[in-house]
C-alpha cells in the first residue's frame, strides 16, 4: 500500500496549485471590482479559455502530488499551458496590468525550475528513490560483542539460557578460553558476562558458531540474564515450556532468539541469515549463487510464528565471504500478510531497529538516474556555456 507521506516541498506545491483557481477568481474580482455572486458575477464574464485555464491548476497539483514520470510530464506542460495563456492574455487585453503577468510568469518559471533539481526531479522517474512508498525495514539487532585481543568482534546470538548461549562471530576464537561477553537484545536488554567457549560449529552458515558456557556469575549478573529470560518468555520466544511455570521453570529453559531462515531456490531449500525484514521483502545472507529476477520462496520462524511466502529477487551485492539479496515479495494472500506482520511485531519487541536511508547510497541512486530525466539536457547545456 503507497503511503500519503511525501516530501514537504512536494505537499506545498500541491497545495499552492489545488488553491491557485480559489486564489486567481478572488484576485479578478477584487482588481475588477465584480461580485462573486449576483448579475454581473465575474464567472459570468469568463471566456471558456479562462474556464479551461482555471482546471489547469487542480491537474497539475495532482500532477505534482502523483511523483510519476507522467506526472512530472503534465505538471511541466501545465505550467508552460499557463505561461502562454498570460502572455495571450494580456496581447488581448491591454488593460491587464504588465507588471502583474511578468510577476506571475516569474513565480511560474521558478516554480517549474524547482522541478528540474536533480533531488526533486529523480523520484519522479525512478519508483526505488520514493522512500516514501516504500514499507518501514527493520535490522535484526539480536547481537554479541565478544572482547578478544583488546577490541570487540560483533556477532549474533542464536539461542540462550541462564547457563550459556551460541553465538555466530567472524572472529575465531580458542574452545577452553574465557571470554568476556555483552550480550543485547536490542537496545533494551543486554547484559555482560564471561563465558567459556566449549564447542565449535562449522556448517552452511557464513559464520562459524560457538556453544558458550557462563563463567563465575555475579548476583548482577543473574539478575540481568534473568530479566533478559523473562521478556524472551513473554514474547512467546522459545523451546517448548516445561513441566514447571513462573521463574523458577525459566531458569531452566533455553530461548531459541536466532531467527530461522530457508529459502526455495531451483527445487531447493536452502539456509540463509536474515540481515532485514519488512513487510513487503527481506535482504537475506546466504552463501548461494542467485539471479536478480528469479522466484524464489521465503520461510521464516521466530518462536511460535513462521511465515512462508513467494518472492522475487530484486538487487544482490557481494561482500567477502557471502552475498546479500533483496528479495521482494509477491502475491500474498491476507493470512500471509498477517504472519509476517506478527514477525515484524516480535522482532520490534525485541529492539529491532528502523532502518534509516542510507544518504550515500540515495545520492548515487540519484545520479544513476539523472541521465534518464531532462536533468541531464539542461545541466550540459549550462556547462557548455
Amino acid at each position: 500500500m503507497k503511503s500519503f507521506r511525501r516530501p514537504v516541498s512536494i505537499l506545498v506545491f500541491s497545495i499552492i496549485m489545488l488553491l491557485a483557481p480559489i486564489l486567481t477568481v478572488l484576485a479578478n474580482a477584487v482588481i475588477n471590482i465584480l461580485p462573486l455572486w449576483g448579475p454581473g458575477n465575474i464567472f459570468s464574464r469568463m471566456l471558456w479559455s479562462d474556464i479551461i485555464i482555471l482546471l489547469v491548476y487542480p491537474i497539475a497539483a495532482v500532477s505534482i502530488y502523483s511523483v510519476t514520470k507522467a506526472g512530472w510530464w503534465v505538471f511541466i506542460a501545465s505550467a508552460a499551458g499557463i505561461f502562454v495563456y498570460n502572455i495571450a492574455a494580456y496581447v488581448n487585453n491591454p488593460m491587464i496590468s504588465i507588471i502583474g503577468v511578468i510577476m506571475f510568469n516569474l513565480l511560474l518559471f521558478f516554480s517549474a525550475g524547482f522541478f528540474f533539481r536533480k533531488h526533486t526531479i529523480a523520484p519522479y522517474f525512478n519508483p526505488r528513490l520514493r522512500w516514501w512508498e516504500q514499507a518501514c525495514r527493520y535490522d535484526i539487532d539480536l547481537g554479541v560483542a565478544l572482547e578478544y585481543s583488546d577490541s570487540y568482534e560483533l556477532g549474533y546470538l542464536e539461542d540462550i539460557s541462564m547457563g550459556g548461549c551460541f553465538i555466530r562471530i567472524s572472529e575465531k576464537v580458542e574452545v577452553g578460553v574465557i571470554y568476556p561477553l555483552t550480550l543485547s537484545l536490542g537496545t533494551e536488554m543486554s547484559v555482560s558476562v564471561r563465558g567459556r567457549i566449549m564447542r565449535t560449529v562449522t556448517d552452511d552458515c557464513s559464520l562459524p558458531g560457538y556453544g558458550v558456557m557462563f563463567s563465575s556469575l555475579t548476583e548482577t549478573e543473574k539478575s540481568g540474564l534473568s530479566k533478559m529470560m523473562a521478556g524472551l518468555y513473554k514474547l512467546g520466544i522459545g523451546e517448548a515450556p516445561g513441566a514447571g511455570v513462573g521463574s523458577e521453570q525459566r531458569e531452566f529453559d533455553r530461548y531459541s532468539v536466532n531467527i530461522s531462515i530457508s529459502f526455495r531456490y531451483e527445487g531447493e531449500i536452502l539456509p540463509a541469515r536474515l540481515i532485514n525484514l519488512s513487510s513487503t521483502g527481506a535482504c537475506l545472507e546466504t552463501m548461494m549463487d542467485m539471479e536478480m529476477g528469479e522466484f524464489c520462496g521465503f520461510y521464516c520462524t521466530l518462536g511460535y510464528n513462521s511465515a512462508d511466502v513467494d518472492g522475487v529477487i530484486k538487487w544482490k551485492k557481494k561482500l567477502e565471504h557471502h552475498k546479500h539479496y533483496g528479495i521482494a515479495f509477491i502475491n500474498q494472500s491476507k493470512k500471509q500478510r498477517a504472519d509476517i506482520s506478527q514477525i515484524l511485531g516480535t522482532i520490534k519487541a525485541l529492539g529491532g531497529r528502523e532502518r534509516s536511508r542510507d544518504k550515500e547510497e540515495y545520492e548515487k541512486l540519484i545520479e544513476r538516474t539523472l541521465p534518464l530525466t531532462p536533468y541531464r539536457m539542461f545541466h550540459r547545456s549550462g556547462q557548455d556555456q
